[in-house]
């Protein structure tokens, strides 16, 4: 069942939207405000966000940046009174997949909706089917499998699901937390040091298959980050599961 969010801070206007996606057999969820809704976000995996611009805690526009900094973003309309062409063209040049200018109808909206989630499905599906390389470092996310120039790298889900979080934030130092976000969940509450074990087996497991030495650097009391290979481009993968 497609999941989608709903992160608008007017109640009234979330009840008609939840109404209407659910009757037309969405799996939705809401929250009313962006700081609940990027935690929502990261946890739930939603296939679809409504996402509305003008709210109190956090302006839609950096929602929709701080869900692009989290990974690959799932497909975002817009939901905003602006119906100026440079805020929609903004909004779009952001990230969002699309634009409804309030009001609407329930009709428009579950077309848009509908759209959305087939492309964004296709993309998925895509991505899912396209290793993501990383200099000599090949990545078989959908067969989760991971290669050094053609040897095989047998890593654990937890190590996998690491590297590919940290692959997928090109320049970004992400902390331990953020790492365990990714790969367990928000709501994992063990010691955010296992994440040091697993990148120490990490990283001599690469080492062993022949990686360049520090391809995953530590940064002193932040966290760690992928050295980007030279003449590397941003390779865009997958989200990848919560590990167990």
């Amino acid at each position: 069942m497609t999941k989608v969010l709903v992160i608008d801070d007017n109640a009234d206007f979330r009840k008609v939207l939840i109404s209407a996606l659910t009757g037309a057999g969405y799996d939705v969820s809401e929250e009313a405000g962006g700081r609940t809704g990027l935690a929502a976000a990261r946890v739930g995996d939603p296939d679809v966000i409504l996402l509305d611009l003008a709210m109190p805690d956090v302006d839609g526009m950096q929602v929709l940046d701080d869900l692009r900094n989290q990974g690959p973003l799932p497909a975002v309309i817009i939901l905003s009174a602006r119906h100026h062409e440079s805020d929609v063209a903004l909004a779009l040049g952001r990230g969002a997949d699309d634009y409804i200018t309030k009001p609407f109808s329930p009709v428009e909206l579950l077309a848009r909706v509908a759209s959305a989630a087939r492309r964004g499905a296709a993309l998925e599906a895509k991505r899912q089917s396209t290793p993501v390389t990383w200099g000599a470092l090949a990545i078989d996310l959908a067969g989760h499998q991971v290669a050094q120039e053609g040897k095989p790298v047998d890593l654990t889900k937890s190590e996998f699901d690491l590297l590919a979080a940290l692959i997928n934030a090109p320049d970004q130092v992400l902390t331990r937390r953020q790492l365990l976000d990714r790969t367990r969940g928000a709501d994992w509450m063990g010691d955010e040091h296992s994440v040091d074990i697993h990148i120490s087996r990490l990283r001599s497991k690469l080492a062993a298959a022949g990686a360049e030495p520090g391809v995953i650097q530590t940064v002193r009391g932040v966290g760690f980050r992928m050295a980007r290979p030279p003449g590397h481009t941003d390779p865009g993968p997958p989200r990848t599961g919560a590990s167990t």
